[in-house]
């Protein structure tokens, strides 16, 4: 008889290990007391791959990168629902927006979410510019959802979706919900084709830089920055910095703020930053 995963222990020394793994893959830290939440996700995945430990599962990681791919996608934590933060949106439709179209309608708008989980973001950032290209002759988009979860970014490309999140979305945007949305409660829904048309998703370590792509008119950096250190949250927003048009927008996390750190950015409201002008070849 297979002993209960809760026979699988973790020494010290192999959470440090893990730590440091995970850190160095993903960038992400995973503080000192979070040991128990460590062991917690992984039991389960010991006794999937047949390892009997966690000292034989790290040197398992060290010549299996699928596997790799896999500690990324049990660590990282993805909670996202349509519409998340109204204020956001509310900015994003009512200030930024109308800029952006002042400077000419026919200007292509190009939306980076930098931290999509499972793509409701992305998906939500498609139907407010949706709404717009069909009031706006001329007017379209492109949205570009990463993240550095492969498990995370099938949700999101397959773009099905039910439950609690749908529930909300359906109740607090109806008039969205009823033109960009198509489905079922039984089979879940999806967004019109017009939307998924011009989606695109891909797996990105955020400590990386994002190359294959033009410069962005705003990028969504939500809830994400709190798992980094300082220093990783810095190189993080130099990444974007780069990447942003100096007309553009940035989006942080209700929780998250960029005091005392040096990115290149100004606030312009809670949570919402704009690039600063550049002097020189620095970004502070």
């Amino acid at each position: 008889m297979r002993k209960p995963d809760t026979d699988i222990t973790m020494s010290d020394g192999d959470f440090s290990k893990l730590r440091a793994i995970v850190h160095q893959n993903t960038g992400i830290t995973i503080g000192e007391t979070r040991k128990t939440m460590l062991v917690s996700r992984l039991r389960r995945r010991l006794r999937e791959v047949e390892e009997p430990s966690f000292g034989a599962y790290i040197s398992r990681l060290a010549s299996d990168p699928e596997e790799m791919q896999e500690l990324t996608n049990r660590v990282t934590t993805n909670e996202t629902y349509f519409y998340r933060t109204p204020r956001v949106w509310d900015y994003f439709q009512s200030v930024f927006l109308p800029e952006f179209q002042s400077k000419g309608s026919n200007r292509k708008i190009r939306v980076w979410s930098a931290a999509a989980s499972t793509g409701e973001e992305a998906h939500t950032i498609g139907t407010i510019l949706e709404q717009l290209r069909l009031e706006t002759p001329g007017f379209d988009y492109s949205v570009l959802g990463t993240d550095v979860s492969s498990r995370v970014l099938d949700i999101a490309q397959a773009g099905l979706y039910n439950g609690r999140s749908i529930t909300r979305f359906r109740r607090d945007q109806p008039a969205l919900f009823a033109s960009h949305m198509t489905g079922s409660d039984a089979e879940g829904y999806k967004a019109v084709p017009q939307i998924r048309a011009r989606l695109k998703f891909k797996l990105h370590n955020l400590l990386e830089k994002l190359g294959g792509t033009s410069p962005f008119d705003a990028v969504f950096l939500r809830n994400v920055l709190i798992y980094f250190t300082d220093e990783d949250q810095e190189k993080i927003l130099r990444h974007v910095r780069d990447l942003i048009k100096p007309d553009g927008v940035l989006f942080i996390g209700e929780s998250e703020t960029l005091n005392n750190l040096r990115t290149g950015f100004e606030q312009v409201a809670p949570i919402i930053y704009r690039p600063a002008a550049r002097v020189g070849n620095s970004c502070t």
